[in-house]
């Protein structure tokens, strides 16, 4: 894939994540994350790109475990 539309892809994929954050509606917001995430998703299978993969694998590794207990 183009170096170009690989950029418009990620450009795209991060707005559309970031509108979907302060979108008022909870159904469209939702939408807009998952397809800022189908586009991100697509720019870093097609387009090759090392640096997106890792901020992924980096991201996946960020976020908390599914069996920690949170203590109040």
């Amino acid at each position: 894939m183009p170096w170009g539309i690989t950029l418009i892809l990620v450009a795209a994929g991060i707005g559309l994540c970031l509108l979907g954050g302060v979108n008022r509606d909870d159904v469209v917001g939702l939408l807009l994350r998952i397809i800022g995430m189908v586009f991100l998703v697509a720019a870093s299978i097609f387009g090759r790109l090392l640096w997106l993969d890792l901020a992924g694998i980096a991201l996946a590794l960020w976020l908390p475990s599914a069996n920690k207990r949170q203590q109040a």
